[in-house]
């Protein structure tokens, strides 16, 4: 699987050195001839309340060392790249990432906010923007490493983030497995991102089920019977939304999967 990783990110650094002989790199993704000496980063806009941290627009690009990164703006719910088990390369060593929107006449000419992050080469890291992108706490913000494990055959890797960071004040939850009939993630407050763990592999689809901790008070589930989770994977499970909205509509309370190997 991490051969099939890297194959991917080679393949896609020379569409992007393509794409920038054709005059249109500012369109598209950054563009990089090797991933020597690289880093690896996925950017998910999971901030329900973005339009009112920044006062403007609920979508973004992202630039990194002044180079656009992605392709379409970030709404929210969105990630980049989008492709399943991809990354963006980028430098190894300090970088500097820029989140800006469209002005009146200029396009991305509003900066919403700058970070500088140290990457170090061959390693993965995930940026997920939440309600506290302005925070300077890297946990807050939410920016981690990606520390999956390669698992065995009968197994998959798993690790939880609870992205609502404004639920009400010691407000922790669970997540329950219907499958496993218990709980896979224990009192998780918000803003925290749990290790990879194992997670049993079997052909049976799960429901997952965000509880309020210690309790059956369910907040959100995912079915996992439309996007199945594969062996030999690793996966980012996200609890995303605005804690008083139903699960219903775009920012209700929700759960979402993405794959990070």
């Amino acid at each position: 699987m991490k051969k099939n990783i890297y194959l991917l990110l080679i393949l896609t650094s020379m569409g992007s050195l393509l794409w920038s002989c054709s005059k249109q790199a500012t369109d598209g993704i950054a563009t990089k001839t090797s991933i020597e000496g690289s880093a690896f980063i996925k950017i998910a806009h999971f901030s329900p309340a973005f339009r009112l941290a920044v006062n403007g627009s609920d979508s973004f690009n992202v630039y990194v060392n002044g180079m656009k990164l992605n392709g379409a703006f970030l709404t929210y719910g969105s990630l980049f790249p989008s492709v399943t088990n991809m990354y963006a390369a980028v430098p190894a060593g300090n970088n500097i990432i820029r989140l800006t929107m469209n002005g009146v006449l200029t396009p991305d000419s509003l900066m919403i906010a700058t970070y500088t992050k140290s990457l170090v080469a061959g390693k993965y890291y995930s940026f997920i923007i939440t309600d506290s992108l302005k925070s300077t706490s890297n946990s807050k913000q939410i920016f981690v490493e990606d520390n999956f494990m390669f698992s065995d055959t009968t197994t998959f890797t798993m690790r939880f983030v609870n992205a609502i960071m404004n639920d009400t004040a010691g407000k922790n939850v669970d997540v329950y497995s219907t499958r496993r009939a218990s709980n896979i993630f224990y009192n998780v407050s918000p803003g925290t991102v749990s290790e990879f763990v194992p997670q049993p592999y079997n052909f049976v689809t799960d429901t997952l089920i965000v509880r309020r901790a210690g309790s059956m008070f369910e907040l959100a589930r995912l079915s996992t019977a439309s996007n199945p989770l594969g062996r030999n994977r690793a996966y980012t499970l996200v609890y995303k939304g605005l804690p008083g909205v139903l699960t219903t509509g775009t920012k209700g309370r929700s759960l979402v999967t993405f794959a990070n190997q």
